[in-house]
C-alpha cells in the first residue's frame, strides 16, 4: 500500500477526538465513583447486589445431592399423632409417652428410644438437633443413649447474644447455652458437642456462610456440622478455616426425609424405613420442622421468581455438611476487588463510546453485550475456581458510564450539527442542508437515483486561466473568494443548489433537491443569472477602482429530463444530476464567447420566465452531439421594464431569416443597426443574410449553425 492511500486524520480531527475522549473519560470516572462510593453502600443496592449474586451461585454449577443423609423430621404431624390409629400408638411405649405428655419438649426418653433404633439399623451418626440445656425428664434414659454410643452421637448447643452488647451481630458478645451437667460434663472438650448457630449477613438476614468452628478462652468449639462429620469419618473434609464460608446449597429434593413419629409405627418403619435400611452408613439428622417450633432458616431462592426462602433448621447444617464433604465453597470478591472491577467497567465503557462515536445505537447494543458476555463469565469463573466476581456495581458503572457518554455524544453531536449545519451552507445549499438534515429519508431515496425536470446554470469567468498566471497568487485567491462568495449567495437566496465549483465556473440546479414547479425553477435562475450580472458590475467597478483587473463571465441555462443522484465511488460520493441536460447547459454557457453575451438561454427556459423576462433571439445551433438545432436565446430586461423598439423590428428579421427572406431580413437588420451600430447579433444576421443572397444555402438549410466546439 502506497502513503497516497494511506488515510490519515487531519491535526483538528485527532485534537477534536482526544478532547470528546478526555470529556468521556470524565464522565465514566465520575459514574465509577458515585457507584463505588455512593450506591454501593444504598441497603436497597446492597440487597440487589447480594440477590444478583444468589442467582450467580446458583446457574454457576449444578445442586449438590445429599446422599450421605438422611432428615428426620419433627414435624406437625408427629407433633400432633391426630393422624395414628389408637392400636398404633398403643403397640409403641414411645407414642404413648409423646401422646400422654401432650407439650413440647417431650421427654428425653423419646429421643434415647430414636437413637437406639437408628444406630441399631447401621447409621453412622445420630445428630440431634435440640438443645438440653436444663435438666428434664427423661435425662437418664438419654444419658444412657450417649453412653452406650460415645462416637455415634451429636447434639447441639447454642450461642444467645448478649443483649448488654452493642454489637449484637459479633461472636464475642454470645454466650453458649450449655447442655444440662446430667447429660454432658464437659461439654467445650467433648467431641460430641458442636454450635448450631448460622450467622446471617446483616443486610438481608439470609444465610449463605457457615463457621464450621470457633476459638473461645483458648479452647475449640466445633460447629454442629463439623461434629457429625468428624464423629462419621469425615473428619479430613471439615475447613480448618476460622472465618465465614459461603458455600453452595444441596438440592433440597435430594434429601430423604422422614417424620419422626414413622420410627415408632410398626408399619410405616417396616415399609417405608425399609426395616430401618434407610438409615445405614448414613448421618442421620434429627430435628424440628414444624413451623410451631420456630427453628427456621432463611436462605437464597434457587429461582428467578424469589429472593429468598426458608428451611427448617436442620437443613442447613445438612446443607454445610454437604458443602464441606464436596469441598463446595466459593471466595466472595473483596472490596478492592470490587472497586478495581467497578474502574475496568468504566474503562470498558469508555472504550466502547468513544470507539463507537458517532453510532449510538451500536454502542448501547455493545454494552448490553458487554453486560451479557460478562454474566457468562462470572457464572464460568464461579463454576471452575469458584470465585464471585463482583457483578452488579461492574454492570452498574458500566450501563450508567455507556448511557451518560451516548447521552453526552448525542447532546455534542446536536450542537455540532447546528454548527455542521451553519458551516454545511457556506458551502452547500441551504436546500440541500435542510433536506439533508431534516427529511433524510426522502432526500436518500432520491440519492438513489430519479429521473426529473431541472433547471441547469453554468457560469464561467472569461480568460481567468492566462489571468491567473500571471497575477499575485494571493490576489487571484481573493478575488476569486469574493466573486464566488457572491454569486453562490445569489443562487441560494434564489434556493438554488451549487452542484459543484469547476475551477472559476459554478454548476448550479433548480428542481432536483425540492421544486415548486418547471415554472418556479425556469424563472428562478433566470433571475440569478441577471442578478449574478448585476452584482458583478459593480464588483468590477470596485475592483477597477483598486487597479484590480475585472471580470467577465459566461453564463448559460438549460431546462430538461436530468438523473439526479448520489454519483461517486465508496469513499467520495456526491448528489448531483447527470444527464443531457446538463451538458446542453454547458454548450449553451460556451456560446456565450461565439455570440459575445454575458447570458444565454435555451428556448424551454424562455417558455417557462417570459411571464417575468423579456427574450431577445440568438441563434438556431447544432451543437456537438445533438443532431436537432436549439434555440438559443438571451435577456433583454424584465417583463415589467419598456422595451426599446428596435428589438420588435430585430426579431421580425431574425424571423424573415429563418424563413429564407434574406432581402427582407437585411434591410431590416439595417435599420436596426442605424440604431445600434454596435450590437453584434444584427452584424452577424446581416452578415448571413447577404451572404446567402449571393450564394442561396441547399434545398435542406433549416436556419441552425453548427457549434464546431463544446
Amino acid at each position: 500500500m502506497t502513503a497516497n492511500h494511506i488515510r490519515v486524520a487531519s491535526p483538528a480531527a485527532r485534537s477534536r477526538f482526544r478532547r470528546r475522549t478526555l470529556e468521556l473519560a470524565g464522565i465514566c470516572l465520575g459514574a465509577a465513583l458515585l457507584v463505588g462510593l455512593l450506591l454501593s453502600h444504598l441497603p436497597s443496592f446492597v440487597l440487589l447486589s447480594l440477590s444478583t449474586q444468589d442467582k450467580l451461585v446458583d446457574l454457576s454449577r449444578p445442586r449438590l445431592d445429599a446422599k450421605e443423609f438422611v432428615f428426620v423430621a419433627v414435624d406437625d404431624a408427629s407433633m400432633k399423632l391426630d393422624q395414628l390409629w389408637p392400636e398404633d400408638i398403643a403397640a409403641s411405649p414411645t407414642l404413648q409417652v409423646m401422646t400422654h405428655t401432650n407439650n413440647w419438649p417431650w421427654p428425653r426418653s423419646v429421643w434415647a428410644d430414636a437413637i437406639d433404633k437408628i444406630l441399631a439399623a447401621g447409621a453412622k451418626v445420630v445428630m440431634l438437633d435440640i438443645i438440653f440445656d436444663k435438666p428434664r425428664d427423661g435425662d437418664i434414659e438419654l444419658k444412657r443413649a450417649l453412653d452406650d454410643h460415645p462416637r455415634q452421637v451429636v447434639i447441639g448447643i447454642n450461642f444467645i447474644r448478649d443483649r448488654q452488647s452493642p454489637d449484637h451481630q459479633a461472636l464475642s458478645p454470645m454466650v453458649p447455652n450449655m447442655p444440662s451437667s446430667n447429660l454432658i460434663k464437659d461439654p467445650w472438650h467433648d467431641p460430641r458437642v458442636g454450635f448450631v448457630n448460622f450467622w446471617p449477613t446483616p443486610q438481608d438476614q439470609v444465610v449463605r456462610e457457615a463457621i464450621y468452628g470457633i476459638d473461645r478462652l483458648g479452647r475449640h468449639l466445633d460447629s454442629f456440622g463439623a461434629a457429625g462429620l468428624r464423629l462419621a469419618g469425615h473428619g479430613d473434609r471439615v475447613p480448618a478455616d476460622m472465618n465465614l464460608l459461603p458455600f453452595h446449597f444441596v438440592k433440597t429434593s435430594s434429601i430423604r426425609t422422614v417424620s419422626f413419629f414413622s420410627l415408632f409405627v410398626a408399619s410405616d418403619w417396616k415399609h417405608a424405613l425399609q426395616d430401618g435400611a434407610i438409615f445405614k452408613d448414613k448421618i442421620v439428622v434429627i430435628g424440628p420442622s414444624a413451623p410451631i417450633l420456630h427453628d427456621e432458616q432463611v436462605i437464597p431462592d434457587p429461582s428467578f421468581l424469589a429472593s429468598r426462602t426458608t428451611v427448617p433448621g436442620p437443613l442447613l447444617h445438612i446443607n454445610a455438611m454437604a458443602a464441606a464433604i464436596h469441598g463446595s465453597f466459593y471466595a466472595s470478591a473483596s472490596p478492592v476487588a470490587t472497586l478495581a472491577a467497578i474502574f475496568g467497567a468504566a474503562v470498558v465503557a469508555l472504550a466502547i463510546t468513544a470507539g463507537l462515536m458517532r453510532r449510538p445505537m451500536g454502542a448501547l447494543c455493545a454494552l448490553i453485550s458487554v453486560c451479557a458476555i460478562y454474566f457468562g463469565v462470572c457464572i464460568l469463573v464461579l463454576g471452575i475456581l469458584n470465585y464471585a466476581l463482583p457483578f452488579t456495581s461492574p454492570t452498574l458503572t458500566l450501563l450508567i458510564s455507556g448511557v451518560s457518554c451516548i447521552s453526552w455524544n448525542f447532546t455534542r453531536e446536536r450542537l455540532e450539527s447546528g454548527r455542521m449545519r451553519s458551516m454545511l451552507e457556506r458551502y452547500v445549499s441551504r436546500n440541500v442542508v435542510r433536506e439533508v438534515l431534516d427529511n433524510r429519508d426522502d432526500f436518500l431515496t432520491k440519492l438513489g437515483g430519479t429521473r426529473q425536470p431541472v433547471t441547469v446554470l453554468f457560469s464561467d469567468v472569461r480568460g481567468f486561466t492566462s489571468f491567473s498566471e500571471h497575477a499575485d497568487a494571493s490576489v487571484v485567491v481573493e478575488q476569486l473568494n469574493e466573486y464566488l462568495g457572491e454569486m453562490v449567495g445569489i443562487i441560494f437566496r434564489n434556493h438554488g443548489t451549487v452542484d459543484k465549483f469547476i475551477g472559476d465556473g459554478i454548476m448550479a440546479v433548480w428542481g432536483n433537491v425540492v421544486s415548486e414547479g418547471e415554472d418556479k425553477d425556469a424563472l428562478r435562475a433566470v433571475t440569478t443569472a441577471v442578478e449574478m450580472l448585476a452584482r458583478l458590475a459593480s464588483l468590477n467597478e470596485e475592483w477597477t477602482a483598486k487597479g484590480i483587473r475585472p471580470f467577465k463571465v459566461g453564463i448559460g441555462i438549460h431546462h430538461g429530463d436530468a438523473v439526479f443522484g448520489n454519483i461517486g465511488s465508496s469513499e467520495k460520493m456526491e448528489p448531483t444530476v447527470i444527464g443531457d441536460t446538463v451538458n446542453l447547459a454547458s454548450r449553451v454557457e460556451g456560446l456565450t464567447k461565439k455570440y459575445g453575451l454575458s447570458l444565454c438561454v435555451t428556448k424551454p427556459v424562455a417558455d417557462h420566465a417570459r411571464e417575468c423576462f423579456r427574450f431577445r433571439s440568438v441563434d438556431l445551433v447544432r451543437v456537438v452531439g445533438k443532431s436537432r438545432p436549439v434555440e438559443i436565446l438571451t435577456v433583454v430586461g424584465r417583463r415589467d421594464e419598456e422595451a426599446a423598439e428596435w428589438l420588435d423590428r430585430y426579431e421580425s428579421a431574425v424571423a424573415d431569416f429563418r424563413a429564407l427572406r434574406f432581402a427582407e431580413a437585411a434591410a431590416t437588420l439595417r435599420q436596426c443597426l442605424e440604431e445600434e451600430p454596435d450590437d453584434r447579433l444584427c452584424g452577424m444576421y446581416l452578415q448571413r443574410a447577404e451572404a446567402f443572397l449571393a450564394t442561396p444555402p441547399p434545398p435542406d438549410w433549416d436556419g441552425a449553425e453548427i457549434a464546431t466546439s463544446k
